[in-house]
């Protein structure tokens, strides 16, 4: 999939997901492939955004030195191998989980309501994090853009999932709370790796 491609199927499922989610329930995929050909593009593109948005932070602190290269290579990195790595985990946590709780999911249904929901955060992020003025959005629409990944999420449940109203509210619950770990997770590993690659630049990143 051209990165092009990759960037209007993340728009419709951020801007239409009552459409978007329609189609991805009938596309053939892996998970395999689906992670490689979707997944690693649009984290890769939220990364960018994250490493656009430090460079005018970092540069006031550490100048054009080999410590600015050092930290934006090490930033881009860990912006795409720690939510590559947690979903994955977000997916095989609920794929065991799941079922204990009466539903049953096979893997790459699980993937497409975990990696599809989580887009529009993607997207977001990297318009938010571009430069630092533009994080004042973030307190201001953090509710409002948790509701609407709500929305997106409803739709790709309903869509992806023939279970009864009691199961999808379960599914709901459950998936919100791994959800909020897998991001306070992110945020939590990223601080610890900045530490101690260099310390001291923790206050300027987050």
């Amino acid at each position: 999939m051209k990165f092009k491609e990759v960037l209007i199927k993340a728009m419709r499922i951020s801007l239409i997901p009552s459409i978007e989610w329609k189609i991805i329930k009938n596309e053939q995929e892996t998970p395999k492939g689906l992670m490689w050909n979707f997944g690693f593009p649009i984290i890769l593109f939220s990364a960018i955004g994250r490493d656009f948005g430090l460079f005018f932070v970092a540069k006031s602190v550490l100048g054009y030195s080999l410590n600015l290269f050092i930290l934006m290579l090490f930033n881009l990195v860990s912006w795409v191998v720690i939510p590559y790595l947690l979903i994955l985990f977000a997916v095989y946590t609920l794929y065991y989980s799941l079922p204990k709780l009466g539903i049953d999911a096979d893997l790459l249904s699980i993937l497409k309501l975990v990696l599809y929901t989580f887009t529009p955060l993607f997207i977001v992020t990297f318009f938010v994090y571009l430069h630092p003025l533009l994080r004042i959005l973030i307190p201001i629409g953090i509710y409002i853009f948790i509701a609407y990944t709500l929305y997106v999420f409803w739709y790709g449940v309903q869509e992806l999932f023939d279970i009864t109203l009691e199961k999808k509210l379960r599914f709901i619950v459950i998936t919100i709370a791994v959800g909020f770990v897998v991001i306070f997770l992110a945020q939590h590993i990223y601080g610890l790796l900045l530490g101690w690659v260099m310390p001291g630049m923790e206050a300027y990143v987050k």
